[in-house]
């Protein structure tokens, strides 16, 4: 019976990796490969290029070293495919249950591993230290990692017994993050999201009698997807004007990081597919397009002012930043009303 169990849980794992790889499919398409590619290469000359004038003792790095490293610890969860009728099901399987929870840790160290060990190999540079101590440190944090998990894994057994409703919304919130970021490049089935109403953004919603603009008004700024994807994307295209010093390659990474924006802004207007009342609404389709791209189309003009004029301000040559016109009416007009079709 516990191999049944174990089987039943290799199962979902496969079902689990077979969707995320289908869903890659769609988020490592042509363009966004080319511009991910185009952005590594370029970090990747800028960081060779630092690394030519650091000193041989240079402290900072040692703090950059442990910052880092406290950071990689954080990423990967316990991956336990735990499900809710689990807790009626195997109920008198608990033993195999807990079983599995603590195998969970060795599958769900494989990606940290795999990151922690590029990331020391990244950092290694910058406090000057061998290969030998650089592989040492690697399989430190590599350990410090499992205990973390393995913690994590025995908190959901107390007493003997499995804390089926903590396992449960744990393994839940872990699926739905994974599913959110997959969510900003197309329709994902399953995802369940939450709209959060901020009131401090009351005063920005248009009074619109459009069906849609209403919607689609509300669904970016009540969303945890798409308001602070924004906000996001912004403040890395505003540091990198500010911190990078080259403005061409300033003003390239700032423009990546719109298109990024643009380009995960336009399944918006699948947001409200899911609502069976709105295939009531006596509206041509297009009128869903329109209000899509009149949005994303504000919201280009928008952040290409903020970076219009904190360009103006940075910019030792001030008529590279007029790049940003075009480019907003490109990215804000064009392309949306190309991909809306």
């Amino acid at each position: 019976m516990a191999k049944d169990i174990f089987g039943l849980f290799a199962k979902r794992r496969a079902h689990w990796r077979a969707q995320n790889l289908k869903y890659l499919g769609y988020v490592f398409n042509d363009h966004f490969v080319l511009v991910l590619m185009f952005l590594i290469g370029f970090l990747a000359y800028q960081y060779a290029d630092f690394l030519k004038k650091l000193p041989e003792l240079w402290w900072p790095g040692y703090v950059i070293a442990v910052l880092i490293s406290l950071l990689i610890l954080l990423f990967g969860r316990l991956a336990t495919f735990v499900e809710k009728p689990d807790q009626l099901f195997l109920l008198a399987k608990e033993k195999a249950v807990q079983t599995h929870l603590i195998n969970a840790v060795k599958g769900s160290l494989i990606l940290p591993a795999v990151l922690i060990v590029l990331m020391t190999m990244l950092i290694s540079p910058l406090i000057h230290i061998s290969l030998v101590v650089t592989l040492v440190w690697a399989l430190v944090l590599i350990a410090i990692k499992y205990g973390l998990l393995l913690k994590k894994a025995r908190t959901f057994m107390q007493d003997g017994l499995i804390q089926w409703q903590d396992l449960i919304n744990y393994e839940k919130n872990r699926q739905n993050a994974i599913l959110k970021v997959f969510s900003q490049f197309t329709d994902v089935r399953g995802l369940q999201q939450q709209a959060k109403r901020r009131k401090y953004l009351d005063v920005l919603l248009p009074k619109s009698k459009m069906v849609y603009d209403y919607l689609f008004v509300r669904t970016f700024l009540r969303s945890g997807d798409y308001f602070m994807l924004m906000l996001r994307l912004l403040g890395l295209a505003v540091l990198s004007l500010i911190f990078i010093q080259s403005d061409v390659f300033a003003l390239v990474i700032a423009l990546i990081f719109d298109y990024l924006l643009v380009f995960q802004l336009l399944p918006l207007r699948q947001s409200q597919d899911y609502q069976i009342l709105t295939q009531l609404y006596p509206l041509p389709t297009s009128a869903k397009n329109l209000a899509a791209g009149k949005l994303i189309r504000g919201l280009t003009l928008l952040i290409c002012l903020v970076e219009l004029g904190v360009s103006l301000l940075v910019f030792q040559d001030k008529l590279l930043a007029v790049i940003f016109i075009p480019i907003a009416v490109f990215l804000g007009v064009l392309y949306p009303k190309y991909k809306l079709k």
